[in-house]
């Protein structure tokens, strides 16, 4: 290994590490916080899988809503109304499935139907369910008809069958030079962190966040959030981050996965394995768009692209785990005119078996009965392999810090963790890269250990840096940080 002395020397580098410096070598304690890779010859818990979704009879014209528990149909209507299952949870042993009918919002619960509308002249449309303390909520929206020009939909959703309208955005109208209420408003996913319940919408603008009842700005620190979940007592969330690139949120640390642009939309957990799903610029159109290629991440190291010699998918919309195997629901196309959602089950097409009478299914969502449940409990701690510790907080520089000073004097400083006896921290730089999506090859720079809580050093060169810290007690590493990243300009 090249000595990180020597080479900082030959990038023209003053090293004023404030706390005693020691070189960075390769049997380094590894961080206690990272998950273990699952090893392909354990066999994961398998787990019961769940898809929403209709069956199309091209008699009738009309779709009827279905649900398949691990392959095996089950009609929720009689096909008299076109009608679909778009989401579900499973507790317990009751199956909760949110679907429409006829223009209507509905759920069932073990097949028990739920209309929410008292007019047959309304139209409203549901989205997701979920179960928080024992109410059954449903997300989605309604038709508003009481304006003289056009209607708006407006984001909505039902407890337990009752309908609480969600506070309209404020949107920059560019013609106007003013703000007023946005025209269009969706409730697309929901779920508790604790006593708070979170929903997750759009409008014509982007992306939009309840709490409570309230609109906020995010639900924590990516830029944008498409789901969260609570997975083997872990909390999640999944979106990408400032500058536009996939990531996903676990318990309060980032971790990003491309240096392409692009999102991630789904996440689910077996055993310590973490999978997530999304797209990323890898087709090179210079933005993120409905054509980019779908991926699949494993403990954030790419495992697939979603795509094949017969289709390709551009948008993951859910994804579930059973033992060894990912299943993901998308939008796909397949042929050049021919697009529609799709189930794959580790990477190709599975065809769902139909109900009598109709032609084809449709998937509109999958889960697992382990994995549906998205209740999440606060999480101030996170639990390394032997012990539950405090993780240390950053406090600067952020996260993505772009450094336009010189000389890079730079400092670190984070919060304190009770149990700590020191701290470690780890320095990395990427030579040639110049920015946060170029590829991105770090290697050693600067390590060491300090019973402070803040150092300060010098860059190595106008290139992206690294660094995390790791709290150690007694030569035992009890909790890490994940990677924070900064970019020096000079």
């Amino acid at each position: 290994m090249k000595n990180p002395i020597l080479h900082a020397l030959r990038c023209c580098a003053l090293l004023s590490f404030l706390f005693s410096f020691t070189s960075y070598s390769q049997n380094s304690k590894p961080s206690a916080s990272k998950q273990r890779s699952g090893n392909g010859e354990i066999n994961q818990k398998q787990a019961d899988i769940y898809v929403a979704g209709a069956c199309y009879n091209e008699n009738t014209g009309r779709h009827t809503a279905v649900y398949w528990k691990n392959g095996q149909p089950v009609a929720l209507t009689d096909g008299q109304t076109d009608a679909e299952a778009v989401s579900m949870t499973v507790v317990g042993n009751d199956v909760y499935v949110a679907g429409n009918i006829g223009g209507q919002a509905v759920y069932w619960k073990n097949g028990q139907l739920t209309r929410f509308s008292k007019d047959e002249g309304d139209y409203n449309f549901a989205s997701s369910i979920a179960v928080i303390n024992g109410s059954v909520y449903v997300t989605g929206y309604y038709r508003d008809y009481g304006h003289s020009t056009s209607y708006k939909d407006l984001a909505m959703y039902w407890k337990n069958g009752q309908p609480v309208a969600l506070p309209v955005s404020m949107e920059y109208n560019s013609s106007t030079g003013q703000s007023g209420p946005a025209f269009y408003t969706s409730a697309n996913y929901i779920a508790a962190i604790d006593n708070d319940i979170y929903i997750i919408g759009n409008n014509q603008s982007g992306r939009v966040y309840w709490k409570n009842g309230e609109i906020v700005k995010t639900i924590n620190e990516l830029k944008d959030v498409y789901a969260i979940a609570q997975l083997n007592g872990n909390a999640y969330a999944v979106g990408k981050i400032q500058i536009g690139q996939p990531a996903y949120w676990k318990n309060g640390h980032t971790e990003r996965l491309s240096s392409l642009d692009g999102f991630a939309t789904c996440i689910a957990v077996s055993g310590s394995d973490i999978y997530v799903a999304g797209v990323d610029d890898s087709n090179g159109s210079g933005y993120t768009d409905d054509g980019d290629v779908g991926k699949c991440w494993k403990n954030g190291q790419l495992l697939s692209n979603l795509k094949g010699t017969d289709f390709f998918i551009y948008r993951p919309l859910s994804m579930a785990v059973s033992g060894n195997d990912v299943y993901i629901v998308g939008n796909a196309q397949w042929g050049s005119s021919t697009s529609g959602r799709k189930l794959l089950k580790n990477g190709q097409i599975l065809a769902l078996t139909v109900i009598e009478g109709s032609k084809w299914a449709v998937p509109n969502f999958i889960t697992s009965k382990e994995g549906s449940e998205r209740k999440i409990l606060k999480q101030d701690k996170v639990k390394p392999e032997d012990d539950i510790a405090d993780v240390p907080q950053i406090i600067e520089p952020q996260n993505y810090a772009v450094m336009d000073q010189f000389p890079r004097t730079t400092k670190i400083a984070w919060t304190p963790v009770a149990n700590s006896t020191e701290y470690e921290v780890i320095i990395e730089y990427a030579s040639g890269c110049h920015d946060f999506k170029g590829p991105a090859d770090f290697s050693p720079y600067i390590s060491g250990k300090t019973k402070t809580k803040a150092v300060t050093f010098e860059g190595s060169g106008a290139c992206v840096h690294r660094y995390k810290i790791q709290a150690i007690n007694k030569d035992k590493i009890i909790s890490a940080t994940d990677w924070f990243y900064i970019n020096y300009l000079h």
